[in-house]
């Protein structure tokens, strides 16, 4: 085999990612996306996920404070799955040669840096696997890099770490193949786990794949597996190299694990494994350009696109007749896999770690998209025109009839589904814009394509291939950013300075633990889209109560659920729906609203610390879904007495219009009452609606609109209708899906004198908490005063097993109280409280990863010393 010139591929790396960075940045210029012009990524997850985390990674970075347990991610969770799922790439060190706002302008970088990489590592592969330093691998390799995936999911950049390895994964596996050496598929497997364990585990799925395939072609073409021996000997080494390499994350693993199982992720649904197709002929329309863009990002076909020259070759690869059967049985093997996997549902879940996604689809199609480029260029290396000529014709008809048909395929099922399945109607309906444009430019690049490759002289062919790539995959590229909901660069940084001054003020400076429910929303003028400030407390480094995420603990958000607090999915929680009675168990201190361009900080009446002792009544409440029933509860069992904290308001009249069509569009909202009722105690008033069904953004009360800051409309949440004295009268208006017979609807007095009482007695046994500075573990103290009476300790924490609670320097054993908080026992008079976390797993999980590195270690010395007598017999 031929030695190849490290200079040479080392400077068609270099030239890759440089070409690369070009065209991504010629995207991002032609977009206006900062740095080249005055719009940023600020939409879909980068803007409610990825921008706030990599602030809060800024702010550890620059403090050097790195906690392991977060009250910044809704009441407080381990970040260990948080960081594995979110942060892990190395490219995100961008954000410390930036500002906290200018964190923005970091993710623009980061995206077009990764998206460089992927070039270079794919052009490094292209030129080792295949044993030739062409300059063309560059070419191939922006196919790949700037692939369908990456067109519609760049701004979900923490995947984009896993197409960067994959190429270096496959580097490996040829290495091991070929020369028995397993080092480098050691260490690349383990990069791609540790830097984004989602993608991770699909990569070791497509590993064992690619091993078999490489396997069967290096043998049929080299003759150099002669012997069973030899078949098992490389089978074995891939098989311990794999395990001791996903055995060396364990660190990550372990705990990521632990984590994750507190999610609403570890239950599963039996319709997920369903043996049945996930899409049709739709997916002949990907391999055109422009074929899904921003708005469809959520519901798509599998975004096969590698460029016309790419598929073009493919179908050259297997009418080739200088490529043996057996390497095109086993390519049509490979890509057969690829596809059920993305095909058949069961299999499409098993691939998505068991889950279905939830959002942006088939998040698995790189790897077809990669196998692609790889037998494309096979196809060039053996010379595409020596196949037959009605081939070199038939073949681009073929793909530009199935580009077409795939467009029409679309809007037939559009209208043939309506009325027979309302899941596939919600499918074909998201996928329907058909780009007639972009069909005619797919079908003159697949004419083009086939003009390059079967009919231009030699001189001109690769570069003109090289051309029509670039072309292709830039406005591929360019096309796929239609209709984003870029943010404004410049007012997010001006809104992000002013209000990170302001929350400055409520961000515990004084090392004392509390919460803040934030209802500034300064920083939503820099976004085009609705943003909810689910994350705004790590955007600016307070404790709040709401969060969205991938790793958001169940627990914790059923909890807030069942207290009445807005849950849109099992990967949000939001803050509206608060109550005196939650503030006062949540440990808000205060609420910072947004008057003009200055804030307001409000202290909470009810505030009294995290904690408090409380009698062992508290532990026999059962949250139920009824949130103002679990408030009667709660209140009872702090302060039991005779008469309801909640006092139902009396009907005096509900008028009930039928409006089933709106501006000429039915509505699904068509009972609008008018509602009067008539308040039986002095207080804040509440509506609870138990199953929903109501448009909240229609609500208003005696003439004034009440519209809840987060859209909530069809879902539970405890709404305040305003503060109003016994007996004073209050019309509500509101479109609702039922009549309010069997809309069961509640409207509820709090007896704020009462509650008064409440607090008062609370307040003689608060706890208040302190963080003790530490740069790696979070430590908690204070103090609270027990008595016989109340000899438990109620804690604004949720319930984690990785708490180990000191009272009084014994360690005790916490409980859940409140369905998902934390409760510790305590002893009459003074307690001095000691909180430290230690992330479960953990321990075992560095344990583990050190074992599993040095029994490599020991493994691959030993491969090596059998490797080098059979080398010297071979000479």
């Amino acid at each position: 085999m031929a030695a190849l010139s490290a200079k040479k591929v080392w400077q068609n790396t270099g030239i890759a990612w440089l070409l690369a960075l070009a065209i991504v940045a010629g995207v991002f210029l032609h977009a206006g996306v900062v740095p080249f012009g005055p719009h940023s990524l600020l939409m879909s997850d980068m803007g409610t996920q990825y921008i706030p985390l990599l602030t809060a990674m800024q702010h550890a970075l620059k403090y050097q404070v790195f906690h392991l347990y977060s009250f910044s991610q809704s009441l407080g969770s381990v970040v260990v799955p948080t960081v594995a799922y979110y942060l892990l790439s190395p490219f995100n060190l961008i954000v410390v040669f930036f500002s906290a706002a200018q964190v923005p302008v970091a993710a623009s970088l980061i995206v077009m840096t990764k998206i460089a990489t992927i070039a270079a590592t794919m052009t490094w592969y292209l030129q080792h696997h295949f044993r030739t330093p062409q300059r063309l691998t560059v070419t191939f390799a922006l196919a790949f890099s700037f692939c369908g995936f990456v067109a519609v999911n760049y701004f979900d950049f923490m995947w984009l770490d896993s197409l960067i390895i994959l190429p270096l994964v496959a580097g490996g596996i040829d290495r091991l193949v070929r020369e028995q050496r397993p080092g480098m598929f050691f260490g690349w497997l383990l990069a791609s786990i540790v830097t984004n364990y989602y993608l991770g585990y699909m990569t070791c799925l497509f590993a064992a794949l690619y091993f078999v395939y490489v396997l069967v072609n290096w043998s049929a073409i080299r003759d150099v597996i002669t012997r069973p021996a030899d078949w098992y000997g490389r089978l074995s080494q891939f098989v311990l190299t794999a395990m001791f390499s996903g055995l060396s994350a364990a660190v990550i693993l372990i705990p990521t694990g632990i984590g994750m199982l507190q999610t609403a992720k570890s239950a599963t649904s039996a319709i997920n494994w369903r043996p049945v197709p996930e899409f049709g002929l739709e997916i002949f329309s990907q391999f055109g350009v422009g074929a899904t863009t921003y708005s469809q990002r959520l519901w798509h076909a599998p975004t096969v696109f590698v460029s016309s020259v790419v598929v073009v070759l493919v179908l050259t690869y297997f009418v080739h007749p200088r490529i043996t059967k057996q390497r095109k049985w086993s390519a049509a093997g490979l890509l057969l896999a690829l596809f059920l996997a993305m095909w058949v549902r069961t299999f499409n879940t098993i691939w998505h770690m068991m889950q279905a996604p939830a959002g942006f689809p088939f998040r698995n199609v790189f790897f077809l998209s990669f196998i692609m480029v790889e037998l494309a260029f096979a196809a060039w290396q053996a010379e595409p025109r020596q196949i037959k000529r009605y081939w070199q014709w038939g073949l681009p008809a073929i793909q530009a009839l199935s580009v077409v048909v795939g467009a029409l395929f679309i809007k037939g099922m559009l209208k043939l589904v309506q009325g027979y399945s309302a899941r596939l109607a919600t499918y074909y309906r998201h996928i329907q814009t058909i780009h007639w444009t972009s069909v005619g430019l797919s079908v003159l690049s697949i004419g083009l394509a086939a003009v390059v490759i079967f009919a231009t002289q030699k001189i001109w062919r690769k570069g003109l291939i090289s051309l029509l790539v670039i072309t292709e995959v830039g406005g591929n590229f360019m096309l796929a950013m239609r209709g984003s909901a870029f943010g404004h660069a410049q007012a997010y940084a001006v809104a992000y300075q002013a209000e990170n001054r302001q929350m400055g003020q409520v961000n515990d400076p004084d090392g004392q633990l509390y919460r803040v429910q934030n209802d500034n929303t300064l920083i939503n003028r820099a976004y085009t889209g609705h943003y909810n400030n689910y994350n705004d407390s790590l955007l600016f480094n307070f404790h709040g109560v709401a969060a969205y995420s991938s790793t958001l603990n169940e627990q914790t958000r059923q909890t807030l659920q069942k207290l009445g607090l807005f849950s849109d999915n099992v990967r949000r929680i939001g803050a509206t729906g608060l109550t005196p009675l939650s503030e006062l168990l949540l440990g808000v201190k205060d609420s910072v609203h947004l008057t003009g361009s200055q804030s307001v900080t409000t202290p909470s009446a009810s505030y009294s610390g995290m904690g408090f002792a409380v009698s062992p009544a508290l532990a026999a409440v059962q949250l139920s879904s009824d949130a103002l029933r679990n408030q009667e509860a709660l209140m009872q069992a702090l302060r039991p007495q005779k008469q309801a904290y909640l006092a139902q308001a009396k009907l005096v009249s509900d008028h009930v219009k039928h409006v089933g069509v709106i501006h000429g569009v039915k509505t699904t909202y068509p009972e609008h009452h008018v509602l009067t009722m008539r308040a039986t105690a002095t207080g804040p008033v509440y509506f609870w609606a138990v199953n929903g069904g109501t448009k909240y953004a229609t609500m208003q009360v005696n003439g004034r609109s009440i519209k809840p800051a987060t859209n909530s409309n069809g879902q539970a949440v405890l709404l305040k209708l305003g503060d109003f004295k016994r007996g004073q009268l209050l019309t509500c208006r509101f479109a609702a899906t039922y009549a309010v017979a069997l809309y069961k609807t509640q409207i509820m007095s709090l007896r704020q004198s009462d509650f008064t009482k409440l607090v008062q007695d609370v307040r003689q046994q608060k706890l208040t908490l302190r963080t003790q500075e530490s740069r790696f573990q979070t430590k908690l103290t204070g103090h609270v005063q027990g008595s016989a009476q109340k000899s438990e300790l109620f804690l604004s924490i949720p319930y984690d097993t990785g708490w180990q609670a000191r009272v009084n320097g014994k360690r005790v054993t916490a409980q859940r109280l409140v369905n998902g908080l934390m409760g510790l026992p305590i002893q009459p008079g003074k307690n001095r409280i000691q909180l430290t976390y230690h992330v479960p797993g953990g321990r075992l999980g560095l344990g583990i990863s050190l074992a599993s590195l040095l029994g490599f270690a020991g493994l691959s010395w030993y491969w090596r010393k059998r490797r080098q007598p059979a080398a010297k017999h071979a000479k």
